[in-house]
C-alpha cells in the first residue's frame, strides 16, 4: 500500500507529489531526457490539512533519508540547529530536509522577513545547491515569510492544501466513519456540506465528538442527531442542551405573537422556505434553540455551484430576507430582530449594484468619480432593489405556505432540522417554483 493511498481526496495534489516523489526515486529517467528533480517542495495551509501527511508519503516514496527541523530550541540555538541539519543532509545526500512549520521559526505569528533563522535556511539551501539534497516545507502563513525564500530557485514547486470541499469532504467523511458504529439513516453528505471548507481535522473531531455523546447515552449506535448536536457545539458554538427541562411553553402556541421564541420558529422557517425554493437542497441545518441561557436560530447554506454566481447572489439575498419577510406573513408585524439579515441584504445588494451593474454601467464605482451625487443614486438603487427583493421574498412564502408551516412545526418541535428532515417535509408538500 503507497503512503499516498492514506491521504484521502485531494487526488489532483497527490498527483503532483506523486510526480515529484517519481524525480527524486529515479534521478536517471529525468537525467536521459536532460533534465533535474526540482530543488524544492513548500506546502502551505490552514492547520489541519494534511500537510504533514503528505510530506511524508513524498519521503517515504522517494526512498531518500530525511532530516527533519522543526523549531524547539532558543532563537540562538535554533540557528545552529538549521545548519547542522543541512549538513547531516548534505553527508547523506541524496536526501531530503523537512521543515516543518517554517513559518514558525522565526519569533511569534509577526511577519520577519529579515530574521536571521529565515537568512540561515535561505544561505542552507543556496550551498546544499547541485549536492541531491531535496528541501521540503509545510507552511501555515505564508505571509510571514520572506518572498526571497520561496521563489523558484529555492522551492520550485508552491503548493496550496485547501481545505477539504465537495467530494473531497464527503471522501474523508466517510473514511472516518468507517470504523465507527452508526445508524445506517446517518447521512454523510449533509455532515459534508455542513462541513465544507473545514479542516480535515475538524471533519475528524466532529465525527469523533458524536460518538462521545452517543456513549455518554450509553447508545448502541451514533445516530444523526449525534452528528447534528456535534456539529451544533464544534462548528457552530452554540452551548451544549441542558439536562434540565426547558421553559414548558417555549415552544408552546405558535399562534401566540407575543411569543419569542415562536417568532424566532417562523424568521428560521422563512429562511429555510425561500432558500429552498430558490435553490433546491441549498439549506443544510436549521437551528431554533433555548441553549445555555441563549435564544436564537440560525439557517446554514451551502453552494453546490449548479446555479450561476449572479442567481446564488440573488437567491442568498432573497433568502436573507426571509426571515423578516415570514414574521410579517405570520404576524403582521415588522421583525426587529432581523437588523443583521437587513444589513447582510444591503451589503450583498449593494455590490451587485456597483460592481456587477445589474442597474446599469451608470451605478459603476470606478473609482475617478466616486462624487456625493453618485453615492446618493446608488443608495437609492439599493434601497428600491432592496424591496423588490423583499417583495419576492413574501411571495415565495405565500404560494408556499404549507411547506412553511410544516417547516415550523417540525422545527417547533425537534428544535433542530437537518438537510434530510427538510427534504422529507419537502416532498409532503406542494412547491410553487418562484422565478427570480
Amino acid at each position: 500500500m503507497s503512503k499516498f493511498d492514506k491521504i484521502i481526496g485531494y487526488s489532483a495534489v497527490k498527483k503532483e507529489l506523486k510526480q515529484i516523489a517519481d524525480t527524486l526515486k529515479n534521478r536517471e529517467v529525468y537525467a536521459k531526457l536532460g533534465v533535474s528533480s526540482p530543488r524544492g517542495l513548500l506546502l502551505y495551509g490552514e492547520p489541519g490539512v494534511g500537510k504533514s501527511l503528505m510530506a511524508s508519503a513524498v519521503i517515504e516514496e522517494s526512498g531518500r533519508k530525511a532530516f527533519v527541523c522543526r523549531k524547539d530550541q532558543p532563537n540562538g540555538d535554533f540557528v545552529k540547529v538549521i545548519k547542522a541539519t543541512f549538513e547531516k543532509a548534505i553527508e547523506n545526500a541524496p536526501s531530503i530536509v523537512l521543515l516543518d512549520d517554517m513559518d514558525k521559526f522565526a519569533n511569534g505569528d509577526e511577519r520577519h522577513p529579515d530574521a536571521e533563522e529565515y537568512v540561515t535556511v535561505q544561505s542552507c539551501i543556496d550551498e546544499a545547491k547541485g549536492k541531491e539534497v531535496f528541501v521540503l516545507a509545510t507552511v501555515n502563513n505564508m505571509r510571514c515569510l520572506p518572498r526571497s525564500l520561496h521563489r523558484a530557485g529555492r522551492f520550485d514547486r508552491v503548493i496550496e492544501i485547501d481545505t477539504p470541499r465537495g467530494k473531497d469532504a464527503l471522501a474523508i467523511i466517510a473514511h472516518y466513519l468507517k470504523n465507527k458504529k452508526v445508524v445506517d439513516n446517518v447521512d454523510a453528505k449533509t455532515i459534508a456540506r455542513i462541513m465544507d471548507g473545514r479542516s480535515c481535522a475538524e471533519l475528524e473531531t466532529v465525527i469523533n465528538e458524536a460518538g462521545l455523546y452517543a456513549g455518554y447515552e450509553r447508545a448502541d449506535f451514533i445516530t444523526m442527531e449525534h452528528f447534528m448536536e456535534a456539529l451544533m457545539r464544534t462548528v457552530f458554538d452554540v452551548p451544549a442542551a441542558s439536562d434540565e427541562l426547558e421553559d414548558e411553553d417555549f415552544y408552546s402556541s405558535l399562534d401566540d405573537s407575543k411569543k419569542f421564541a415562536s417568532q424566532i420558529v417562523y424568521h428560521e422557517a422563512g429562511h429555510a422556505v425561500v432558500s429552498e425554493v430558490l435553490c433546491p437542497e441549498s439549506v443544510t441545518l436549521v437551528s431554533a434553540h433555548n441553549r445555555g441561557g441563549r435564544s436564537g436560530g440560525f439557517t446554514d447554506y451551502y453552494n453546490d455551484k449548479s446555479q450561476s454566481p449572479l442567481y446564488w447572489n440573488k437567491s442568498r439575498i432573497v433568502g436573507a430576507l426571509g426571515g423578516i419577510a415570514a414574521i410579517e406573513q405570520k404576524y403582521g408585524i415588522f421583525d426587529v430582530g432581523g437588523e443583521r439579515d437587513l444589513d447582510q441584504a444591503f451589503d450583498r445588494t449593494k455590490n451587485l449594484i456597483v460592481n456587477t451593474c445589474i442597474s446599469g454601467f451608470h451605478l459603476h464605482c470606478n473609482g475617478y468619480e466616486d462624487t456625493e451625487s453618485l453615492k446618493s443614486e446608488q443608495e437609492k438603487a439599493v434601497a428600491a432593489e432592496v424591496e423588490k427583493f423583499y417583495r419576492k421574498a413574501k411571495e415565495i412564502i405565500s404560494l408556499n405556505f404549507e411547506f412553511f408551516e410544516k417547516i415550523a412545526a417540525a422545527l417547533a418541535k425537534k428544535k433542530l432540522l437537518s438537510a434530510v428532515d427538510i427534504q422529507k417535509i419537502k416532498s409532503e408538500c406542494k412547491i410553487v417554483p418562484v422565478a427570480l
